[in-house]
């Protein structure tokens, strides 16, 4: 039963099988802000609902994963928030890359438990909407920055 609920937190619909994609569409400013809004509103209290939740109080101090996974719907809600902000503020692509690699980053962390975690009925419709808006988001954004040699 515990791993079945496992394997369910982080099928983690939000952040599992993201595909790369490279930057496909002309910067529109308004677009990205909308969707960096979107996900904001898809991963607000994602956390919070993960500890409030029945499913919290059966795992026992020995499942590390699950405290790993709170942390990174803590670190992704707190990214997000992030990028809307700089985007509502008027920042652009290159302003905000940082902040959307970071959620990307934080994707892939939480990809990891694919398997391993089972997303409840209460966290799969925001974590299928965050995933959604990802994909949006990405076709905005270059797969991977070019890194300036030092």
């Amino acid at each position: 039963m515990r791993r079945a609920t496992i394997g369910s937190i982080v099928a983690l619909g939000l952040l599992v099988a993201f595909e790369a994609h490279a930057q496909t569409e002309k910067w529109d400013q308004a677009k990205v802000t909308s969707l960096a809004g979107e996900l904001t509103n898809a991963v607000s209290g994602l956390r919070d609902s993960l500890r409030n939740s029945a499913q919290w109080q059966i795992w026992t101090e020995a499942d590390d994963s699950l405290y790993g996974i709170a942390e990174d719907l803590r670190m992704m809600e707190s990214e997000a928030i992030s990028l809307n902000a700089d985007l509502a503020k008027g920042e652009g692509m290159k302003q905000t890359l940082p902040a959307y690699m970071r959620v990307q980053q934080i994707h892939r962390e939480l990809a990891q438990y694919k398997g391993q975690m089972d997303v409840g009925a209460f966290l799969a419709p925001p974590l299928a909407k965050a995933k959604a808006v990802l994909a949006q988001l990405a076709v905005y954004y270059p797969a991977q920055p070019k890194l300036a040699a030092i």
